[in-house]
């Protein structure tokens, strides 16, 4: 994999949402449908990341940002193209964009059993800067939102 093979594309209408809804769909279940990501662009400041590896859309990152303020409200990679470096590329192209766009933080929530998650955004230089208990339902019961943010 060479870092000319990729590319990231920023879409701040609906026209990928089928798109982002094949790729959540892979990487969690259940994924957002697309219906799911057309609610969320129905929020002014919402933006689409797709990043893909020779062409081949391989991971997905949805932000809004309000002012100076952004969030991501979900990002995922393909099982297949999991660590192999793709989800830190798809984070500091979104980076990039969103200090373009003049956003100076960036906000998330991941569960606080999701470790490989957590590696990642730590390494990506966000701290943990609260929790919300029980925030996740899943089928095996009930799981806290790390609370998470950094400085652009």
């Amino acid at each position: 994999m060479q870092e000319s093979d990729i590319s990231a594309e920023f879409f701040k209408t609906v026209s990928a949402t089928p798109l982002a809804a094949a790729i959540h769909g892979q990487c969690f279940k259940p994924g957002w449908s697309e219906s799911d990501f057309i609610s969320a662009f129905g929020v002014p400041g919402t933006v689409l990341e797709v990043l893909s590896l020779a062409d081949q859309p391989v991971a997905i990152a949805l932000y809004r940002q309000i002012i100076d303020e952004a969030e991501i409200l979900t990002l995922g990679t393909l099982p297949a193209y999991r660590e192999k470096g793709l989800a830190g590329q798809l984070l500091e192209k979104g980076f990039h964009y969103l200090r373009q766009n003049k956003a100076t933080f960036l906000y998330l929530e991941v569960g606080a059993e999701n470790i490989p998650a957590q590696r990642l955004y730590t390494s990506k230089g966000f701290i943990e800067s609260g929790r919300r208990p029980n925030y996740y339902n899943h089928d095996a019961g009930y799981e806290d939102a790390l609370m998470m943010k950094r400085s652009l």
